[in-house]
């Protein structure tokens, strides 16, 4: 005689055990690869005793079972606030620095065919100049040599500006990542109160919605505050941006400050902070500063040319036209037309001329400008490298810490199903015992010495 016995209690507590650990840790594992995805666990909880079973069947009394009444995410909330924040610093970090290494590269400091090269070729030429005032190739070179330094800074002049333009692209593609996200992020606030209104499974929107919370705080460091029923209100800039299933709209207003609703938001963060810095502070610093060198050379030489005289014995006119980066010309096209005599009539005089070739170790003069701009710039991009470089680190470990909560490990949940199928082996033996022990009693007692 056999028997199933299917309603003891250890045969249907490893049952169940076994058959969470076949579908549902399964499915973690199947899952393991997807980006956002929280492991979840199993919650096992007791049956009472299985009806229509007579006590002969069961053991030790023990009759009760377990089942799995659901599924918890092994996620670490606090944890979770802090990842978002470790990402909206090295998001901004690294943008900023992204930004200033840009302006960088347009400056090519220092070279052989940078800015500072072509001021001394310029007064080199000068000097030239003052050993032979009639020489006309002398002056010829003086005024190319002029028109270069002249077409250096309309040349990066025009390169910040096209930076600007682009800078503004991305923080006006990034608005539309962010405005992206927080719609979605409002239709998994819908779907979650609903879930929980019925009492389904939320594990699934809560990774989307995890998600979704580190895209804001990456674009623009938004803040979450999770509620009872697993929905997240986000803020941006202290400006409400989803609340419930209602996400406001994000834009870029006057100056490139961001709105929310059309409401003006405070300081920001992430990628979108660190592109309005650029468009506010960063690049059109770079770009007055540039202005500066421009401004310097243009008033040194004019004031000096036009207190000098050229060949013909007239005053000096004005040397360079403009007064910014974008402007700044030679105005003079004509070599005998350079000043370069001191004295009315003297037209062999070089005191002018020599007087200019000095001007590249003047203090407070357009060389000097320009040196303070390129090691204020050098001095900020290293900065900001190694702001990033330790913001980066820093993001990198409260990752792995996340990962080591939430992620899937494949040789846990291995040891995992090979611990449900030794208790289900184990259960199975029980039975058989049990199955052999009766089929003796039932089938032997008796015929002992037949």
């Amino acid at each position: 005689m056999t028997s199933s016995f299917s309603g003891l209690t250890n045969a249907s507590g490893a049952l169940a055990a076994q058959r969470y650990a076949l579908e549902v840790t399964g499915q973690n594992i199947a899952n393991a690869g997807t980006p956002g995805y929280t492991r979840q666990r199993a919650e096992l909880a007791a049956t009472g005793p299985v009806t229509g079973v007579p006590s002969l069947y069961s053991i030790a009394q023990a009759s009760t079972g377990v089942t799995v009444s659901g599924t918890s995410r092994l996620d670490d909330s606090v944890l979770d606030v802090r990842v978002r924040i470790e990402h909206d610093k090295n998001s901004y970090a690294q943008t900023s620095t992204s930004q200033l290494s840009g302006v960088e590269s347009l400056f090519n400091e220092p070279s052989d065919t940078g800015l500072a090269e072509q001021l001394g070729a310029m007064w080199n030429a000068w000097s030239v100049v003052a050993n032979n005032p009639a020489d006309g190739a002398a002056r010829s070179v003086v005024l190319q040599k002029s028109a270069t330094v002249a077409a250096t800074l309309n040349t990066t002049a025009s390169a910040l500006n096209d930076l600007t333009q682009g800078t503004s692209a991305q923080l006006d593609q990034a608005v539309v990542d962010l405005n992206t996200a927080a719609g979605s992020l409002a239709q998994i606030n819908a779907a979650m109160a609903v879930a929980k209104a019925t009492g389904a499974s939320v594990n699934s929107l809560s990774d989307q919605r995890d998600a979704l919370l580190l895209t804001l705080a990456d674009k623009a460091g938004a803040q979450a505050v999770l509620q009872a029923d697993g929905s997240a209100t986000v803020t941006l800039g202290g400006q409400p941006l989803v609340t419930g299933n209602v996400a406001s709209t994000v834009a870029v207003g006057a100056g490139n400050q961001l709105t929310v609703g059309g409401t003006p938001a405070g300081t920001a963060g992430g990628v979108a902070q660190g592109l309005v810095d650029a468009l506010t502070t960063t690049i059109p610093s770079f770009v007055s500063q540039l202005d500066a060198v421009a401004a310097s050379l243009a008033s040194t030489v004019n004031a000096a040319h036009q207190a000098g005289f050229d060949l013909s014995g007239a005053a000096g006119t004005q040397f360079f036209s403009g007064t910014t980066a974008a402007t700044i010309a030679v105005a003079i096209t004509d070599p005998s037309k350079i000043a370069a005599s001191g004295v009315p009539g003297g037209n062999l005089d070089a005191s002018t001329a020599l007087a200019l070739s000095a001007m590249g170790s003047a203090s407070g003069g357009a060389d000097s400008t320009y040196k303070d701009l390129i090691g204020t710039l050098a001095s900020q991009v290293q900065r900001s490298t190694q702001t990033a470089a330790v913001q980066a680190a820093v993001t990198t470990s409260v990752d792995a810490q996340a990962q080591s909560v939430g992620g899937v490990s494949f040789d846990e949940e291995t040891t995992n199903m090979l611990t449900y199928q030794r208790a289900y082996q184990a259960s199975s033996r029980v039975l058989t015992t049990v199955d052999d022990m009766l089929d003796t009693l039932i089938n032997r007692t008796g015929r002992a010495g037949l």
